[in-house]
């Protein structure tokens, strides 16, 4: 519901402040005061492409500002996809500078066109003569009929399946072309994985054996060297063990006779044992150095391979190829696995399409049954509204399936008789098409949530009893949802629950439009213009009051 509208420099309005009825507000003025500049105004917030020649003043900007009630048309899901916050009473403004450039925003968010469309489209429902109305489009007519067949439970249910059914798909499509990827590289990686799998790396054997090359690369001449030192330290008569064994023993007896040798004899005797180790380990390594071309060959082509493999991944040791290695195996896994997940994925999807299927059915039988029922309804309303001879068909189609189930709905109409039934944008007038949303509307207005709708003119064509009929219709619809209508009929023009007055004031060097709510005798004075003139006459006056009270 739209609570309050606020224009700022647009057109011949200077500055307006307008709070609506949240019922019937019916607008009326002379031609050419600004009622349709009123609703310009509003296409603005709703969406519609923004010309720096509308500013009332070249140089300051236009502002459009208008607060809506959404608490009960359940718009959570729009503001959470777009992460804007959410208010009851949301806010929705358009700006447009003196250079004619455009911004949009809710709730002092700023939003792109199409985000500020997808959420007025369903607050306000505008309807201007000679323009394609929102009735002729595939929505509209599956609003009604499934508002008829009080679908609102299936439809939920039907879309919440849909969704998911959807998020499958794309799952399904994600993973199978993230595979497809893999299969044409899994060649590849299980080339370069059974590569380091068959070289059966080690940690740590790259170093173990560069330090094994090292020695048997020098082997020979290290158990020369070996052999020569042993010779020195035990291999000859005057060899250093025989003669530090000597002197320990000299420097044994020497500290019995003089105490402070005893010391040095203690050291000397321990330089001894230490050299008779050292004997003993120079001999154990000199034994166990062998001089093996074979394995000095096997190390250097072990060797060859692991510096290979490391340059040529672009790794300076063992740890780093095991653990490519290890990535290599996680994705040939994963490959292996996806075919599993992805035969899953499209298991579920399948279960998901029959099960869409399954609802789709009810919700199109539903509809079948629902829509001779709208037929007749709205048919008997347009027989009320001054088109008695008007035909009304909705034709369902079988479609593939989709968000909506697996109908295409139409509307078919013929205004006169003898015409074909025809869809509604080639056979029906402006007028005409207004007073079929009407009766549309109003036949459903008890089964389904409403957005604010606006009828410019939907008076015409029509006069007298019909235009009383009308404003009849208006005026009932509008006890349960919100309503505008701009028309020149005082039939219809009484029936509001407030009644607006747009007219012109001279303001210096321009004209501005403004609009006032009429209190209930200038209402009375203003219905009797409309039907007799200005100044009215008395008959008019009372036939005014005779208006408003029925």
């Amino acid at each position: 519901m739209l609570k309050n509208l606020r224009i700022q420099n647009y057109a011949i309005i200077e500055q307006l402040d307008w709070a609506l009825s949240p019922q019937l507000s019916v607008i009326t003025g002379e031609t050419g005061a600004g009622k349709s500049i009123l609703l310009g105004a509003l296409g603005l917030i709703l969406g519609e492409r923004a010309d720096a020649n509308v500013l009332f003043d070249k140089e300051k900007k236009c502002v459009v500002e208008g607060v809506f009630d959404i608490s009960k048309l359940e718009l959570n899901s729009f503001f959470e996809q777009y992460e804007l916050d959410y208010e009851d009473n949301c806010t929705i403004r358009r700006e447009i500078s003196a250079q004619g450039k455009s911004r949009a925003f809710i709730n002092d968010t700023p939003v792109n066109l199409s985000q500020l469309r997808e959420l007025t489209e369903q607050l306000v429902d505008l309807h201007r003569q000679h323009q394609t109305l929102a009735l002729q489009e595939e929505a509209m007519p599956r609003l009604f009929v499934d508002a008829m067949a009080e679908n609102l439970s299936f439809t939920q249910a039907y879309r919440s399946a849909w969704k998911a059914y959807q998020q499958s798909l794309q799952q399904f499509k994600l993973l199978q072309s993230t595979r497809e990827q893999a299969l044409r590289e899994q060649d590849f990686l299980q080339f370069q994985y059974d590569e380091l799998e068959k070289l059966n790396i080690q940690e740590g054997e790259l170093q173990q054996a560069e330090e094994e090359s090292k020695i048997l690369e020098h082997a020979e001449g290290t158990k020369k060297q070996l052999l020569g030192i042993l010779t020195q330290l035990d291999g000859e008569e005057w060899s250093v063990l025989s003669l530090s064994k000597s002197i320990a023993s000299a420097l044994q007896h020497l500290r019995q006779i003089d105490g402070r040798m005893h010391e040095v004899a203690e050291r000397m005797q321990s330089l001894y044992l230490e050299l008779k180790e050292v004997s003993g380990e120079i001999e154990s390594i000199e034994g166990a150095t062998e001089v093996n071309p074979a394995r000095l060959e096997e190390l250097s082509e072990r060797l060859n391979a692991l510096n290979r493999v490391m340059k040529k991944h672009g790794v300076n040791d063992e740890a780093s190829l095991l653990q490519l290695r290890d990535q290599w195996s996680s994705k040939l896994q994963t490959i292996i696995a996806g075919e599993e997940q992805l035969q899953a994925l499209e298991q579920q999807a399948k279960l998901q399409e029959e099960d869409l299927r399954k609802q789709a059915k009810v919700l199109s039988e539903r509809r079948l049954k629902a829509a001779p029922l709208l037929e007749q309804a709205v048919m008997q309303l347009l027989a009320q509204v001054g088109m008695p001879m008007a035909q009304l068909e909705v034709r369902i189609e079988t479609t593939d399936l989709n968000a909506f189930g697996q109908d295409k709905i139409r509307l078919l109409f013929s205004a006169n008789k003898g015409m074909s039934l025809q869809d509604l944008g080639k056979v029906a007038s402006g007028g005409e098409l207004s007073r079929l949303m009407l009766c549309l509307k109003s036949v459903v207005a008890d089964k389904t949530a409403l957005p604010t709708l606006i009828f410019d003119e939907i008076d015409t064509g029509i006069s007298g009893e019909v235009a009383r009929k009308v404003g009849q219709l208006l005026g009932a619809l509008a006890k349960s949802h919100q309503l505008l209508s701009i028309t020149h009929l005082p039939q219809i023009a009484a029936c509001g629950q407030a009644h607006y007055f747009v007219y012109k004031v001279d303001a210096g060097e321009r004209t501005a439009s403004k609009v006032k709510l009429l209190t209930q005798d200038e209402r009375i004075m203003e219905i009797a213009k409309m039907l007799s003139g200005d100044p009215p006459s008395s008959a008019a006056v009372e036939n005014a009051r005779g208006l408003i009270k029925n």
